[in-house]
């Protein structure tokens, strides 16, 4: 990467990490998670917050990241139960046979493999994640 292309990268992370900061505390923070709400609209007391005129790409990145934070920590709240679920242990004696929402095709890799683990039991060639997820969803109910 050369010198000129690293400066613009720090230079868009520092403006990224005082821009997030001020709409922290500004009204139209709140504003710009509304659909039709643009930061653009938002030009002049911007580059009064920065100081300068904002890197390209900079208010795209805020606004997105605003407007779609929400999804963002729902889906990296999801990620974590996932990884949590990569230990969870699976009885052996449990069985796959008649749970709602799986296919018979997977019930039978999965009466057949005998997985210990949510995590083995995801990566049995044909077990889909939405398998793994009501899988774990009928062993967090207590199913058997």
């Amino acid at each position: 990467m050369s010198d000129a292309r690293w400066e613009v990268f720090t230079r868009k992370q520092r403006q990224r990490e005082v821009l997030s900061q001020a709409l922290e505390k500004h009204p139209n923070g709140q504003w710009l998670k509304r659909t039709e709400a643009s930061i653009s609209g938002l030009g002049p007391w911007i580059e009064e917050v920065l100081g300068e005129t904002p890197v390209r790409g900079l208010l795209t990145s805020i606004e997105t990241e605003i407007k779609y934070g929400g999804y963002i920590q729902q889906q990296e709240r999801q990620m974590e139960r996932m990884k949590n679920a990569e230990r969870r242990p699976i009885p052996a004696d449990f069985g796959f046979r008649g749970i709602p929402g799986l296919s018979r095709e997977v019930q039978d890799k999965l009466e057949r493999v005998r997985p210990a683990t949510l995590g083995q039991a995801g990566r049995i060639p044909g077990v889909t994640p939405a398998a793994v997820a009501v899988l774990d969803c009928y062993l967090s109910l207590g199913g058997q």
